[in-house]
């Protein structure tokens, strides 16, 4: 019975399918991701979605990010409920290259990425990726979380 049992034990283990999925969140800092949170962004604002729907639920934020932002965004409507911040906070302009951004720079030891628009090389944003466990996600962006030095 106890061969039995260790036999089929073996014969599941062996017989389950496992799928590695080689992706570039899991291979360390990867300023693909910035570009990636970045353009989808881009596509969410053109589309007219709210973004603090958008930034609650992005897969490669950070959950400080999350937290950051939905604090700045409430602050800043409790201080100016008409105007809010007046700004976009993950940009950090009013504005934004509508086509999309490009990569400009990237810092694999601080992780700071600067993207700047496809269609105007002048709109440029600056953003912090690292690992949190074995995935690379944003955690800074425009204003939020992103330290004084950048």
């Amino acid at each position: 019975m106890k061969n039995l049992l260790i036999l089929f034990v073996a014969a599941t283990l062996f017989s389950c399918e496992t799928s590695v999925e080689s992706t570039p969140e899991k291979a360390g800092l990867d300023p693909q991701v910035a570009l990636d949170v970045m353009n989808d962004y881009v596509s969410a604002c053109n589309e007219l979605k709210d973004p603090g729907k958008w930034v609650e639920k992005h897969r490669l934020l950070t959950k400080e990010f999350k937290r950051d932002y939905k604090k700045l965004i409430k602050e800043a409507y409790e201080a100016d409920p008409e105007m809010g911040l007046g700004f976009d906070p993950i940009f950090n302009a009013q504005d934004y290259s509508e086509k999309g951004y490009e990569l400009n720079s990237f810092d694999s030891k601080t992780g700071l990425v600067v993207l700047q628009g496809v269609d105007s090389p002048d709109f440029k944003t600056r953003l912090v990726v690292k690992l949190v466990g074995d995935k690379c996600l944003v955690d800074g962006a425009g204003v939020i979380r992103m330290p004084e030095k950048y």
